[in-house]
């Protein structure tokens, strides 16, 4: 215990930004370790090398000094890269060591191209990895999430376990996108939408873990909303609160309370109308075991955005609609964020929303800030202390910065710009013509500071552009 509590003190001053220093930020990817040509197939689309987008971060719940971060590394305009990149910290980002998980092909995995990674740290120092692995240029074809850990706090990575194969033969109609992985003690968690491509039908999926990662559970059904309807961008986090289920539980045979947190999850939700048009809300569910049984889901606000658009016209592909985010405070509460334009009205701010009774029910919405520049992609995490942080995008005349917004009430904000300008339209383009530098972007809290990494742009450099960036808050 004693060295624990001084490996944790000295990550702590390590992470703190002194009151007279600029936040530090500093770039922990580096050039592709994947040579071009590595998936030995013929290019459908075009490669950016050494584009590294859509990272993640996880920090170390026992050592806040310990942090793993991932990204997908040489980005398609189609669909993923050529294969992840992990780094991994333990001195408080100082230093980080660099890794390759098996995924794809590259890395000397089975699969051509790898996306969509989240990264977990258990309580005991195991490190948890995700991926959407693909022989495919498009949401339709072989593909399967794939698991890797680590023992060594995030320096080397194990083989891949398969949680679900799918999108050939019988199942040639499903698509398993979007996976969230999550670890609370020995229970991991991996959920995802599971998408029909028939007739969109998207419900919950979800495979279990009681052996931290050493045997899963059969993935199944734990929602569905009916024919034609469906939800996007699952993510998972544990609150305290009273966790008595209502009389519509699903699936479930008894009901009750129970003194364990309730494991939560956040999501997009869309209805099929009968005009084929779709309703659509962020909502949420919860279980209080281990993921058996979920209650009925509780909506927790609109979705309501017009999407990001630089000066020149083109869209940013910025997870508006799809991604939200979620994070548990150390006093139960619950902070979901999203990208919305219900109080900005001509442009698109970060909403939050709040849960005191572990997502049982919400607060209205209310806006990060106020700010006449276009913000997307927000982040959420909340400190040691209760404070909420929320990391987001800005794109104004000035060009793309990225900004922290702390709040200890919820309501009343304080921002600082962490990184930028940079030129949002030196990023990776995507088929649709957008520019890319993620669906969504990484944030967690170590004791009483904010964390995060995001994807940033380098213009002039065709073969570079853009860099995986840490921050400090």
């Amino acid at each position: 215990m004693k060295k624990y509590l001084v490996t944790a003190m000295a990550g702590l001053l390590l992470l703190a930004p002194t009151a007279y220093a600029a936040t530090p930020s500093t770039v922990i990817s580096a050039p592709s370790p994947y040579p071009a040509g590595c998936d030995h197939k013929d290019p459908v689309g075009t490669n950016y090398p050494n584009a590294e987008v859509q990272p993640d971060i996880a920090v170390d719940p026992r050592n806040p000094a310990h942090m793993v971060s991932a990204w997908q590394t040489d980005r398609w305009s189609g669909v993923g890269g050529h294969g992840l990149v992990t780094a991994a910290t333990f001195d408080g980002g100082r230093t980080w060591t660099r890794a390759t998980p098996a995924v794809s092909t590259c890395a000397g995995g089975g699969f051509d191209r790898a996306t969509d990674t989240q990264v977990t740290i258990a309580p005991n120092g195991m490190v948890f990895l995700v991926s959407l692995s693909m022989n495919t240029v498009t949401p339709q074809g072989d593909h399967a999430l794939l698991v890797v850990k680590s023992g060594d706090g995030g320096r080397s990575w194990g083989a891949p376990t398969t949680i679900i194969r799918e999108g050939t033969g019988d199942t040639s109609n499903i698509w398993n996108d979007l996976p969230a992985i999550y670890a609370t003690g020995r229970d991991v968690y991996v959920a995802w939408d599971r998408i029909n491509l028939n007739d969109g039908t998207a419900p919950i999926y979800l495979a279990h873990s009681a052996d931290g990662g050493a045997t899963w559970g059969e993935p199944r059904k734990v929602v569905d909303f009916g024919a034609g309807n469906g939800v996007s961008g699952v993510r998972l986090a544990t609150a305290q609160g009273n966790s008595t289920l209502d009389s519509s539980t699903q699936g479930s045979s008894t009901h009750g309370s129970s003194t364990q947190g309730n494991l939560v999850a956040f999501f997009s939700y869309y209805q099929l109308k009968p005009d084929g048009s779709y309703d659509q809300s962020w909502q949420s569910i919860r279980s209080a075991d281990h993921g058996e049984t979920w209650s009925a889901p509780t909506v927790v606000g609109p979705v309501k955005s017009v999407g990001t658009t630089e000066p020149g016209g083109k869209g940013v592909r910025d997870g508006h609609d799809i991604f939200g985010q979620l994070a548990a405070g150390p006093h139960g509460e619950l902070r979901a964020v999203w990208q919305g334009s219900q109080f900005a009205g001509d442009h698109d701010g970060a909403v939050l929303a709040t849960s005191t009774d572990g997502g049982a029910t919400w607060s209205a919405p209310v806006p990060v800030g106020s700010s006449p520049a276009q913000q997307f992609m927000p982040a959420v995490a909340v400190n040691s202390d209760g404070v909420v942080g929320v990391t987001y995008y800005q794109l104004d005349s000035t060009g793309t910065s990225y900004w922290l917004a702390t709040s200890a009430n919820g309501t009343s904000w304080r921002t600082s710009k962490l990184a930028g300008p940079f030129d949002i339209t030196a990023a990776p383009v995507v088929n649709a013509g957008q520019y890319y530098v993620g669906d969504f972007h990484g944030m967690a809290a170590a004791g009483p500071c904010f964390v995060s990494v995001f994807a940033k742009t380098n213009s002039g450099q065709p073969d570079n552009r853009t860099d995986i960036v840490f921050t400090v808050g």
